[in-house]
């Protein structure tokens, strides 16, 4: 319990720290060409067993041969909290869908997963610091700082990100990304 609970709180701090570091004026990430295509596949392919594990199914559709200029290691992190959010807080036997796709100058990425427990008002507040708005949200252990540092790193990218319903209650978190 005492490692379990010294990992969470350096992942905390870690986040905190990253969040100061990317909202400080000036801060420009390190921009080099990469795959993300690769990377979007790969980091979700990380989440197969978990998402098994938890009874639920990625369903990628991913298009191939995109890259794009930015930090890379961020871009994966902003992957990773936006699928791992989409695996802790979908319903039992979700099917979740992300996809990549390139639509005019902008790389757009999406993860769709169920929502049942969120309303509509809750939308733009789902990116504030700390903010976890229903119940059963903080039964999964997270702290509600991954879709602010999902922001913080869109933002970083001269990205936009929102949040959307669609009539069956489903979440789409979309990352649109400049080119």
């Amino acid at each position: 319990d005492i490692k379990k609970q010294t990992k969470r709180l350096a992942t905390l701090t870690k986040d905190l720290i990253y969040l100061s570091r990317v909202e400080e004026d000036g801060y420009k990430p390190v921009c080099l060409d990469f795959p993300i295509s690769d990377l979007i596949s790969e980091r979700a392919m990380s989440f197969l067993a978990i998402a098994k594990t938890k009874g639920k199914e990625l369903e990628l559709n991913i298009e191939s041969m995109l890259s794009f200029k930015g930090d890379e290691k961020s871009i994966s992190q902003l992957v990773s909290l936006l699928i791992d959010n989409a695996i802790k807080y979908s319903a039992s036997n979700d099917k979740i869908d992300i996809s990549l796709k390139k639509h005019g100058k902008n790389i757009i990425f999406s993860v769709t997963n169920s929502a049942p427990n969120i309303a509509s008002e809750e939308l733009d507040r789902l990116f504030d610091r700390f903010y976890r708005g229903d119940k059963s949200r903080s039964a999964e252990g997270g702290y509600g700082l991954g879709l602010s540092v999902a922001k913080a790193i869109t933002e970083a990218h001269r990205g936009k990100i929102h949040a959307s319903l669609t009539n069956e209650k489903r979440l789409e978190i979309t990352v649109a990304l400049p080119q």
